[in-house]
């Protein structure tokens, strides 16, 4: 009996001893991927690009709303002038024929505004997902190399924990290597171009 009470007692020794070696080596950190993103200038580029692509929209939406006004305009005269009691029965069905072509046009243009909006809106949702994404990739890559680099084991996200020791985090270090080839001056998107990952 004291024997099976000594195994046993150097069977829960050992555990604890392997347990122990195991927390050594692991080795924690964080990093904040969410301040990584926002502090890479990658992510202001884009951010600036698809902004650039979403004037370009509204602008084209303007104009396609203001040739449907024009359209409702010109339509809405055909309709007073038919109310003109001196015009001739012959204008008048010229002027009814041209009234139901302008409905018609304007039904398609009414169609083609709304198409467009839901297009572009989708496009740009499509961008800004694609290219957080493909940053995203890059900011994983750039935080595992330092981690490795610094022995870590274990690598977390500090977005899903409620409290972490910062001495723990990587996320200034990952925040300079994301950042040390940044251009000394961006230039300004052009107009109507399209961030990576948008539709053309």
């Amino acid at each position: 009996m004291k024997t099976s009470i000594k195994a046993f007692i150097a069977l829960i020794a050992f555990g604890s001893s392997a347990l122990f070696v195991q927390a050594q080596a692991l080795k924690i950190g964080t990093v904040d991927r969410a301040k990584a993103m926002a502090g890479y200038y990658k992510t202001q580029e884009e951010e600036a690009k698809i902004q650039a692509y979403g004037q370009t929209a509204q602008q084209d939406y303007e104009k396609r709303l203001n040739e449907g006004k024009v359209m409702v305009t010109q339509f809405q005269n055909l309709q007073e002038s038919l109310k003109n009691p001196v015009l001739s029965d012959t204008a008048k069905e010229a002027a009814k024929a041209d009234s139901q072509r302008l409905l018609g046009d304007l039904q398609k243009k009414e169609q083609e505004i709304a198409e467009f909006r839901q297009q572009a809106d989708r496009f740009i949702q499509q961008g800004i997902a694609t290219t957080r994404q493909a940053l995203l990739v890059e900011i994983n890559e750039v935080a595992t190399n330092i981690a490795k680099k610094k022995g870590i084991t274990l690598l977390v996200d500090r977005g899903v924990l409620v409290y972490t020791d910062e001495a723990y985090d990587i996320t200034e270090e990952v925040l300079t290597e994301l950042n040390k080839n940044k251009p000394a001056t961006a230039a300004a998107p052009a107009a109507g171009v399209p961030s990576v990952g948008l539709p053309k």
